[in-house]
């Protein structure tokens, strides 16, 4: 049976978009959100985001499934989470960090009551900012292939020693979520922990990795005998491979979540294709372009259904094993296709007349999506991870 209340009447859910309307219209930062440049890139645009984030938690609008203990809303629904997600991504806001949501989900299932009380309202606050320490050198999406050691010293603290690549948002982070090695003598998926890492603690370096598209959204993050305190570590010792497992299918759904991108994706291929020029006409007017964005429209459509009957499925307590890899493959692999369709469009049509400039606004967001498209089939977990995760927990099929 499901814990929710029972479902909001169509009225309830339309106050409810109309107040995050609102709410956007007047409190959202001066920028555009940009894919592939979502980080700050200075210190005023990183003191908007704090402030914006912070002020998303305080109107009840993220963080609402949270205990109310801890933030959180006794009138909480799913469908008021899908009502925030869409209205911040069709107002081109900046949406809030999943870093920290999967932080924040990792902390109320497995921290510690102090750990609880003093990390959970930092994060509301807009004070800390976390990164995943998760994707190791030479291991790719294999989780687990980590060599990064932590070492338990007879005071209870403990002493890591590593190098972390690929790590969204690190340098501008306040805290880490880092998957160590804590024995030894294991390997794979047994014998790892978890800790919350400050990243201003002595040892801790982090080295920005500029992407093809020219920003800075991931880094290499280096441990150099990083000390801790006892308290740094997040549930029990050698129960890593479980917390990170259910935080990442908390992230996957979170991904997969965002289907209204692919909406964005669409309107602006259908401008370009409606406005551009090929052999003097409107791409759109050729026959195999418009059948091209037509089948796109399709997968759009498809994986938007199955985000929909997941919802619906997750408020009865309906939802099934690999769900989650289900949701993130399908959004991650249309998003790469109708983004790669769309920038190769925008590169070869023509400009048009009176609508060049949103024409060319078009053409520029099709060209970021298409750049850092092949980031959304790695993060969180590979295609061909999920590919196996559903094998293995959707079919059953044997191992090996």
């Amino acid at each position: 049976m499901s814990d929710f209340a029972g479902r909001p009447s169509a009225e309830e859910l339309a106050a409810f978009r109309n107040r995050v309307r609102t709410h956007i219209a007047k409190h959202a930062p001066p920028f555009e959100a940009r894919e592939g440049n979502r980080a700050p890139e200075n210190a005023e645009q990183e003191a908007h985001l704090r402030t914006w984030f912070a002020g998303l938690f305080d109107a009840g609008f993220v963080g609402a499934d949270w205990p109310v203990e801890h933030g959180g809303r006794p009138d909480h629904h799913p469908l008021h989470d899908r009502i925030v997600s869409e209205e911040i991504l069709r107002a081109r806001a900046p949406r809030p960090v999943e870093q920290v949501n999967l932080a924040a989900h990792v902390l109320l299932h497995f921290g510690s009551q102090e750990q609880q009380r003093t990390l959970l309202p930092k994060i509301r606050r807009g004070e800390h900012v976390w990164c995943q320490l998760l994707s190791e050198p030479d291991a790719g999406s294999d989780i687990a292939g980590v060599r990064s050691r932590g070492v338990r010293r007879e005071d209870g603290s403990w002493v890591l020693d590593g190098q972390k690549t690929w790590i969204t948002d690190g340098h501008w982070a306040d805290m880490g979520l880092a998957l160590i090695r804590t024995d030894p003598a294991s390997s794979r998926h047994h014998g790892l922990s978890i800790f919350a890492v400050p990243l201003s603690t002595p040892g801790v370096e982090v080295r920005p990795i500029r992407t093809v598209g020219g920003a800075i959204e991931v880094n290499e993050v280096f441990l150099t005998g990083v000390v801790l305190e006892a308290n740094s570590l997040i549930g029990e010792i050698g129960q890593g491979w479980s917390i990170i497992m259910s935080g990442l299918d908390f992230e996957r759904f979170g991904i997969g979540g965002n289907v209204i991108l692919l909406e964005l994706l669409i309107d602006d291929l259908v401008t370009v294709a409606s406005n551009a020029k090929l052999d003097g006409v409107p791409a759109l007017q050729h026959t195999d372009i418009r059948q091209a964005v037509a089948g796109l429209v399709v997968e759009v459509e498809v994986a938007k259904a199955f985000i929909d009957d997941h919802v619906e499925r997750l408020i009865v307590g309906a939802d099934q094993p690999g769900d989650g890899s289900i949701a993130k493959l399908s959004f991650a692999e249309t998003y790469h296709r109708v983004a790669a369709y769309g920038a190769e469009l925008a590169a070869t049509a023509g400009d048009s007349g009176s609508d060049d400039a949103r024409v060319q606004q078009a053409k520029e967001r099709l060209r970021e999506c298409w750049l850092w498209s092949r980031a959304y089939t790695i993060s969180g977990g590979s295609s061909e991870m999920m590919r196996n995760i559903l094998a293995k927990r959707r079919l059953l099929l044997p191992s090996g």
